[in-house]
């Protein structure tokens, strides 16, 4: 890979607690903290549905002028149980940001949300946007059937292998609605059917996260394909539900946004997200967009992730 800039990002730091947090139907969260507890409260939603909290999330943030709150969400991560869709829902999760908010004691924060959780974070501050003391969305995914369609269909027009490598997993008679099959496979399937269907898609999805992929595969270990599988149930109950939102719910609820400062950052080579998103999103909620040129869709890109940082160093007390 190409080093294109000294790293943006802050140092390394550990959790400075941890928090088991039951939020009823049988489910648990894992919670972290990093930074001073009197410092400015930053809620930070990982991407999936069905991700987790990774080390480099954290670096993000400043160690002093941040207090860092991740949380794991329902059937993810540390969260029990792992890969449950019962109770799983947007407004599960929604409701979800203020028990942790609350267990805290935090009474405004701001919110930052990649990918899916860009999703999250506009249906949480749509919902409660007296707790939000601004937001910062990259990867906006507004989960519409345009978004949909992209992420199922659009993307052959770049990864024309990848699609094939869809169209390959099924059946030829199946192959009218590749997405409905994958689904099935990955929700009604057996353990191994399931399981492959899982690492086929999420190897798919991993070619679009980045401008200059890592070459290495996916993992076939039984651990990497019982954690492709565990992801991959949460993104196809989600993915087969709508998300749980009406079309178009996002940016036809944008006003309730309106007395919240933010910034609204793509990346110019987003290929899982791409920018019309973030672009229809400042159409409905003015705040600045930067599209970042040369940046893909994960924080971990420095160009990507130095624009988050700045955001969120804007935002500090």
């Amino acid at each position: 890979m190409i080093s294109r800039l000294d790293s943006p990002f802050h140092p390394w730091v550990a959790p400075r607690v941890t928090h088991r947090l039951s939020v009823g139907d049988g489910h648990e969260l894992h919670v972290e903290e990093i930074g001073p507890s009197d410092a400015t409260a930053v809620l930070v939603l990982h991407g999936g549905p069905g991700g987790a909290i990774k080390p480099s999330y954290r670096r993000l943030l400043h160690p002093t002028r941040h207090r860092g709150v991740f949380f794991e969400q329902r059937g993810c991560g540390r969260s029990t149980p792992l890969a449950s869709c019962v109770a799983n829902t947007t407004q599960h999760l929604v409701a979800d940001c203020e028990a942790v908010r609350e267990h805290l004691g935090i009474e405004r924060w701001v919110v930052l949300g990649g990918s899916w959780g860009s999703t999250l974070a506009l249906a949480y501050a749509e919902t409660h946007p007296e707790r939000v003391e601004a937001l910062v969305v990259t990867g906006v995914y507004l989960a519409r059937e345009i978004d949909r369609w992209w992420w199922w269909e659009g993307m052959r027009f770049v990864y024309p292998e990848a699609w094939d490598a869809l169209r390959r997993h099924v059946t030829e008679a199946e192959r009218a609605d590749v997405r409905e099959a994958m689904l099935g496979r990955i929700l009604e399937g057996d353990t191994e059917v399931a399981t492959d269907a899982s690492v086929v898609l999420g190897s798919c999805e991993a070619l679009t996260l980045d401008v200059w992929p890592d070459e290495a595969e996916p993992g076939e270990s039984a651990d990497s394909r019982a954690r492709w599988r565990s992801s991959m149930t949460l993104f196809a109950h989600y993915d087969r539900h709508q998300y749980f939102l009406e079309e178009n719910q996002l940016l036809a609820q944008a006003s309730a946004l309106s007395g919240i400062r933010g910034r609204i950052i793509a990346g110019r080579f987003d290929m899982c997200t791409p920018p019309l998103g973030a672009w229809e999103l400042a159409q409905h909620w003015p705040v600045p967009l930067e599209v970042v040129p040369a940046a893909g869709h994960r924080w971990n890109d420095p160009l990507l992730g130095r624009a988050v940082v700045s955001a969120l160093e804007g935002f500090a007390r």
